[in-house]
């Protein structure tokens, strides 16, 4: 018995040290890109609507081992609505401040999860705010993209 419980602590020691932890405190080894769509205009980070608009978040591994799922956080300004998603296996519900979405693929190293594509119909004027995704998966904290963007009902 006693040889049997050492060795499940032993090779327990051994599992935690030679196995790659992660901690809250580090970022998820995940990048993160917003592409704009139909209804959005300017730059690459500085976007502008004249109303109803799309854009599409990719999310690739970056680091060095594989991830299982991901969990993505859509962040709208107030006075915008997200109206829509689409994307294969995503699972997304409306929350405070946007919307929570999971996928369950695997993904490994360089590879992506499937785009994730939101409609977002602003509902009054704001100057400028940012659109926010942030992602986590397998217990790190979570990674983050955002952009200006800025609507006018004059435009």
């Amino acid at each position: 018995m006693f040889k049997a419980m050492t060795a499940v602590l032993v090779a327990g020691a051994f599992a935690v040290a030679v196995a790659p932890t992660a901690s809250a405190a580090e970022t998820a080894p995940i990048d993160i890109r917003m592409t704009k769509g139909d209804g959005v205009y300017g730059s690459e980070y500085h976007w502008q609507s004249r109303g109803t608009f799309d854009f599409t978040v990719t999310l690739t591994d970056t680091g060095a081992g594989n991830l299982y799922g991901t969990t993505v956080f859509v962040s709208v300004p107030e006075g915008a609505d997200v109206t829509g998603w689409a994307g294969e296996r995503w699972d997304c519900e409306h929350t405070g401040g946007g919307i929570d979405c999971t996928n369950p693929d695997l993904v490994v190293p360089g590879e992506a999860w499937p785009e994730l594509t939101v409609q977002l119909r602003p509902t009054e004027y704001f100057p400028d705010e940012t659109l926010d995704v942030y992602a986590t998966s397998g217990g790190y904290g979570a990674a983050h993209e955002g952009v200006a963007y800025y609507y006018d009902t004059s435009l």
